[in-house]
Parts: structure tokens; sequence; C-alpha cells
């Protein structure tokens, strides 16, 4: 797969070391080639990744068409480097919540993603103190797309070879994340706002719950281990650093969940802090410092952060960007006022884990600057725009940066 685009800039000292942000999204892969000032030296993205999606809710992607964007990305990226400028380190951002099963013995085949409805029957057989411990356990309310209905789901037909989703024999259930790490380093890991996505992790403890994976029906020893996000996971294999466009041993640094680097990108680190991605769906993310999924409204699920010391609630406001795009200009200001009226909402629920402080608003919203002003007013509070390319990217190499002593975590970018 070739980078369907990349862009270079120039002025800086050829001799320059860079970090190298990779972006793992759904619908494609990015890169950023980033200087130690903070400067971008480099951009690419791959072409889209096919999704395959079935009458019956199913919504899948190749991994190895996954692995295949986010090499070609960054060897466009790399190669738009001047001569003699060396990557000193790269980290990459994931998707989360897509489960990918991998066979004994073989190459894993299928990425469920976290689109995929299919295990909506498991969750609405689970009573509702059996979601509620769920939700106590790994900060999330279950619902399809997320790690633990999806593998009970294939878990429940892999007992039946002729039924719809089986998996046959697994050795490993893994996300996105985890089989790009051991595409890079030839190892298993995952961190734990990727982990997070799985809902198999206790949110408190960072680490697997043996109480999720009974419920799963897998053993512990089937998930990846568990680093901390800007940790150096190990070095670039021969294999991987060809197929990247970089130098065999280069450290890879553990990245994390995509929505959690767009937030250090934007510098939303700290408890109080906030962040709208109004995209085609819309997510309202906010930024705490404590583990404690009892004192969260029931509407918000929580994540930890890629910041030491600190997680992310967030709540989805549906398709709010679809809505928008579905609207004439006649209806523009109607259109403007609803989504305002459940971003209201959704701080007036998070109560006092919203703080006080500014709206930080990307995607596809923040080019309607009437929208933006619309927002502001009803919420009460300062909504700023920031462009929101390839910001998960940013954030991976931050933690690449942090990794190497060139920058610590927290704070603005």
């Amino acid at each position: 797969m070739s980078a369907a685009g990349s862009g270079r800039a120039s002025g800086g000292d050829s001799t320059a070391e860079v970090v190298l942000g990779l972006d793992a999204g759904t619908t494609s892969a990015k890169a950023l080639a980033v200087h130690r000032t903070g400067r971008i030296l480099a951009t690419a993205r791959s072409d889209p990744i096919a999704t395959r999606s079935t009458p019956e809710g199913g919504s899948e992607q190749d991994p190895g068409e996954i692995w295949r964007a986010l090499a070609a990305a960054s060897r466009s990226a790399a190669g738009a480097l001047d001569p003699g400028v060396g990557v000193a380190a790269l980290a990459v951002a994931a998707q989360s919540g897509s489960v990918i099963p991998v066979p004994s013995g073989g190459r894993p085949e299928r990425a469920i993603t976290w689109m995929d409805t299919r295990s909506r029957a498991v969750v609405e057989s689970w009573p509702s103190d059996a979601a509620e411990r769920i939700r106590a356990v790994s900060g999330w309310a279950p619902a399809p797309g997320a790690g633990l209905p999806t593998i009970a789901w294939l878990q429940a037909a892999g007992s039946d070879p002729s039924a719809e989703g089986s998996p046959g024999p697994v050795d490993r259930w893994a996300s996105v994340d985890d089989y790009l790490m051991s595409c890079l380093t030839g190892q298993w890991a995952t961190n734990p706002s990727n982990a997070s996505g799985m809902q198999l992790m206790d949110v408190a403890t960072r680490s697997w719950s043996p109480e999720l994976c009974r419920v799963a029906g897998i053993e512990q020893s089937a998930l990846s281990s568990i680093r901390e996000s800007g940790t150096v996971a190990g070095a670039l294999t021969g294999e991987a650093a060809a197929a990247l466009g970089l130098e065999a041993g280069t450290p890879v640094v553990v990245g994390g969940h995509d929505q959690a680097c767009a937030a250090l990108g934007l510098g939303v680190a700290d408890p109080g802090d906030l962040f709208l991605s109004a995209g085609t769906s819309w997510v309202l993310t906010l930024v705490t410092g404590h583990a404690d999924v009892a004192a969260l409204p029931a509407g918000l699920n929580l994540s930890p952060h890629v910041v030491p010391g600190r997680w992310t609630a967030s709540r989805n406001l549906g398709g709010l960007g679809a809505m928008l795009a579905d609207t004439s200009l006649a209806g523009m200001a109607t259109a403007f006022k609803t989504c305002a009226l459940n971003v209201r909402r959704a701080l007036d629920g998070a109560g006092e884990v919203a703080g006080g402080g500014e709206l930080v608003m990307v995607g596809g919203g923040t080019r309607f600057d009437e929208l933006v002003e619309v927002i502001a007013a009803t919420i009460d509070r300062p909504v700023v725009s920031r462009s929101d390319a390839s910001l998960a990217a940013v954030g991976a190499a931050r933690l690449a940066g942090a990794a190497l002593g060139w920058a610590p975590l927290g704070g603005a970018a």
C-alpha cells in the first residue's frame, strides 16, 4: 500500500534527530516526524483501510492491512525527511475496543472492530447487577463493540464451528495496539488506555481482572502484558524496520488509545481539562485525577490517560456530526442549538468532574464558526477550536519524546 498523502516542512537542522508518532486509526494510518522542539518536519497518511460490514451488524478489518497501512505512512514520512535525519524513537496511538483472535499456530486474519454489534444479544443477556459489576471494575458500561462482549460472543460461537463468528482455537486475544506492537518488536504488549477498551482490565489497578476474564470465558494468560504508556517496550526488528523505512533497533515506546493520545496532543492532561471531539460522532472527554468509578455519573466511562496519575472520563453524545451533514442550510441554526444543548446536558451530568475551564473542540464541527459560538453561549464557558489533523500522532510523538527525556508529559503541547 502506498501513502495517500505526505508533506514536508523545510528549514530544519539536517542532523537533528526526530521522533515518529504513528496513528493506527479505524479508517487510515497517519505518521508525523516531530523535532525535539515540537516542530513537525514531515507528515503522511495511508490509503483507506477497508472495513467489511454485514447485515447482521458485523464490522471486520484485515489485521495485515492495518499493519501495511501503518508501514506505508511511516515510510512516506521517513522518506520526506532531509538526508541524515535520524528517527530516535517511535510510538503508536491506536483505536481501542477492536478484538483480534490470534489462532493457534497461525497468523491473525480478523479484527472485529469496535463498530461490530453482533454481541448485542450477549450484552442484553447479562442481568443488571452483572452489568453494574462490569462497569464498577472496568470503568465501562457493557455495550456491543467493547472487547468483553465481543470475546464472550466469539467464545459462544466457538463452541459451534459452523456458527457465524466462530474463531476456532485461539491462543491469544489481542487488540490493534498489541498486534502492532508484536509486528514492530516481536513482543506482545498493550497499555492501560488501550486495555481499557478490552473491558477486561481493573481500571483502578491497571491490571487484568480475573473476575472479568471469567465473564469472558478466557484465561489471563491469553492476554498481552500491560506496560505503561511512555516506557520503552523493545526495539524495532529488522523486518519491521525495512517495512517502516527506519533503522533496525530503533526504540519502540509504548503508546496509547488514540483518544487519550489526542488529548495529550492537545495538552488536555490535568484534572478539569476537557475536550470535545466533534466528528461524525461526538465524544466529550474529561480529565480526572481519580480512578473512582462510583463517583462518576452513570453516563461516563472511565479509562486511564496516557499521562501518569490521570484518567479520562468520556461520554458519547451520538451521531451529531452525521445529523449536521444531513441538515439543510435553512435548518442549520436549529441543528446548532441541538448540538449545543447536548453538550450542555453532558457537562451538567458530569458535575464537578467537568471543572470550570475552557472546552477544547476538535473535528469537523469546528468548520462552523457559528456552531462554536452557539456552544460557548449555551455552556457559558470559552470554547477553543483546534485543528484535529493527526492529533493522536502528535500525542504518540510526545510519548516517544518523553521516553527519551526530551520533555515531560502533562500541560500544554
